[in-house]
Formats: structure tokens, sequence, C-alpha cells
């Protein structure tokens, strides 16, 4: 019988718990969705086939990433609703290469450390707290503590991983390492043989996070909702979810579900904007200006809530620098931060776009490059200047309202 290491403080209490959410979460997808792994290639989690593990994925030309742009609610509500995004956007031309939703493999550690800046895998050793323990495979299973982080980068490998459990025999020898990660298509955990786990991971650097004491427990209702799963069909529902941000250019449909004769009342703010009927299950599509709104069943009184954004962005660049002007246009909205993004080899060039996207969307510019926090008087103002990294090629700005973290589509540079 092997027995498990016991977390020392109640921060590596909470961020265990934290990953545990992630890799026990069970659910069952009630539509197809693309998804891709290196031994299947571009293939399908199928409906009605119950997932162990949250959906990985790298849904950068959505801006839908779980637990930094939209909440486990608005999540759970585009699981349940056949009509959602997640079973039906095609993202790249062919509907089998980007699930809608998902988190990268740095998102299992950031979630269960609480950070909530999204920051690339290449640029790991930035996070705040972060500190490198050993280079790749210069340790001893000794050395190895609970939530310390696997990583590395480069030498073919690009990938952030977490030490969940260390477990020793009676006689106190560590026999197996357990690592938790966010891998395609589901975050897994898994116990390892010594012998397996430093030839799996002899590429990697081991790394401890300093702020490990200070991680909160997660939120008790977010937690009671994924660990209740799925819930049923919905009488109305978003095809992004409930509670989730729009940009001004993107369709919102509503869908109503069921027979008989549906009315649905839509309103911006108190003010009632249309009422229409539905005869059976149906979608009402609608595009927006900017603006919250409320679609109500008035029969059940079941209702959906979203926002529509986008900002307004002026910027020019003198002798290096960058100087942004940023109105989010709403005053629910606050600026978080900023990043510059990179070329890449790989591009993301098939997506999907309207034409108004493509004249301020990059085709070949990397996931995120490098993080820029603002000041507060910045973000009061939303004026600031920047150092322009050489290998930049746009830019990014960071919004948040009471429905997570919403973006502008990439700025070229």
């Amino acid at each position: 019988m092997l027995i498990s290491a016991k977390p020392d403080s109640k921060g590596k209490e909470a961020a265990l718990y934290r990953s545990r959410q992630l890799t026990e979460f069970r659910w069952t997808p009630v539509g197809d969705i693309p998804v891709y792994t290196k031994a299947t290639g571009k293939t399908k989690l199928p409906a009605g086939k119950p997932q162990l593990g949250m959906l990985y994925s790298s849904p950068e030309p959505t801006d839908k990433f779980l637990f930094e742009n939209i909440s486990f609610e608005t999540f759970l509500a585009a699981l349940a609703n056949p009509d959602s995004a997640l079973y039906h956007k095609d993202l790249d031309g062919q509907n089998n290469s980007w699930a809608f939703f998902g988190l990268v493999c740095n998102g299992l550690a950031r979630y269960a450390f609480n950070i909530r800046r999204r920051f690339s895998t290449k640029r790991w050793p930035t996070v705040p707290g972060m500190r490198k323990i050993a280079d790749d495979g210069a340790y001893t299973a000794e050395e190895i503590q609970l939530c310390d982080v696997l990583y590395a980068h480069g030498k073919g490998r690009s990938h952030v991983a977490m030490v969940t459990d260390v477990l020793r025999d009676e006689t106190g020898v560590i026999r197996q390492i357990e690592v938790s990660e966010a891998v395609r298509p589901v975050c897994q955990r898994k116990q390892y043989d010594l012998d397996v786990f430093f030839e799996k991971y002899q590429l990697f650097a081991l790394w401890r996070y300093d702020f490990i004491d200070d991680v909160p427990m997660p939120d008790p209702r977010q937690d009671a909702l994924l660990r209740a799963g799925v819930p049923a069909l919905p009488v109305i529902a978003l095809d992004y979810g409930n509670k989730a941000n729009y940009r001004t250019y993107e369709e919102v449909v509503i869908s109503v579900f069921g027979d008989g004769e549906h009315e649905i009342a839509i309103y911006q703010a108190d003010a009632l904007l249309e009422s229409c009927t539905i005869c059976g299950t149906g979608r009402i599509i609608r595009h927006f200006d900017r603006g919250y709104y409320r679609a109500v069943h008035t029969a059940t009184g079941e209702a959906v809530e979203f926002c529509v954004t986008e900002p307004r962005i002026s910027h020019q660049v003198t002798d290096g620098k960058l100087t942004v002007q940023a109105d989010p246009c709403d005053p629910e909205s606050k600026i978080l931060y900023m990043d510059f993004r990179e070329v890449s080899r790989r591009g993301i060039g098939r997506v999907m776009r309207t034409q108004e996207q493509e004249l301020c969307y990059n085709t070949c510019c990397s996931a995120l490059a490098k993080l820029e926090e603002l000041t507060e008087e910045e973000k009061e103002t939303g004026v600031f200047t920047r150092e322009i990294p050489a290998d930049a090629a746009n830019f990014k700005i960071y919004f948040e309202n009471k429905y997570g973290v919403w973006t502008h589509t990439m700025i070229p540079l």
C-alpha cells in the first residue's frame, strides 16, 4: 500500500483541491466536439460518451479560455445547449481542429495557483513567484514537493504540468509521483513509477511557486456547479453560454427548446427591445449594439443574460514605443493589462473571419508573447506607453466586466 503526501499548508491544500476540480470533472457532451490528439489526429469527443477531465483546447481565435475569459457557469450552460458554439462553430474551415472553449496546458497550473493573468508557456519563467529549483531532470525524487511545477520549453517540448502527489511505501521510500496536467483532449491525473516518471519528464525542469501559501480555496458556488455536472436541457439558452460576452460583429443565437408556443422578450437594461413568438424548438439570431441584455421566456420566467462589447482604441508608434488610448465603451468594464504578440511559423490563418475582423487580425501571430502589466493610473485613464519588443507583430488589450475577461481583436504594429 502506498501512502500519499499530506499538504503542509492551507495554500497547498487549496491548490491541490483546485487541480482536482479540473481532473475529476465528469461530464457528457450533448453533441460532437472537435478535438485533436497526437495519437488519433483530428477527431471528436462524441455526443453521449461520458468524459473525465476538463476540456483542453487552445481557443485563441475565440478568446473563450476557461476560468480566464469565462466562468464555470457560462461553460456549463454551453455544454448543456445542443445549439451552442461548442458543438457548431466552425473555427478553421474544417470543424475539427479547435474546441470553441477550453484551457491550455499551463491553464491547469495557473488555475490551481489562482493566477488570473494568461501567461504563455514560453513566458512561464516570468510568472511572479515562479522559481526554478533544478534544471532538466537534475533532481531526485526526494527533492520533489507537492505542487511543484514541471516545465519544459524548447528541445521539442513546450509544456507545464503539476506534481499533485508523492507516494511512499510503508518504509517511507518514494515509489510513485503523481502528475496532473491539461493535455489533449481532457485534463488528466496519473501516477508514475519513478523510472517511468524520470524517463517521461527528463527534459522538464523543476519549478516552485513561492506564493503557494496564499492560494485560496475555490468559490464554493462555482465548485458546486462543477460537481453537479452538465445541467439538464434548458428552456432558453445562448450559443456562448449564459452570462457571456460577445463582440459587436458577432451574432447572438438565442435557442428555445420544447413543444408548443414560446414567447421571448428581449430587454436592454430594463427597456423592452422586442417580443417574438416561436413555435416548438427554434432560434432567434440577432446582432446587437454595445450593451447588456436579457432574454426572458415569458411563460416560465427563465432568462439568459449577455453583454455585447468592443472597445474604442487608438494608437501610435514613435521611436520604437507604442502609445495606446483605449476606452472600453462600457462603464462596467475596466482595463486589466495588455500583451505584445510575436510572429509565429504556424499562424492561425484558417480561422473564419468577417471582413471587419480581417482588417485587424494578424494571421501569423503567436498566441501570447509578452504580457505588460498596467499601473492603476493607466487603467483609470486607458492611456499608456510601452517599449515595443523587437519580435512583436501586434498587440492586444484585456478588459473585465461582470461576465469575465474580454478582449478586442489583435491590432498589427
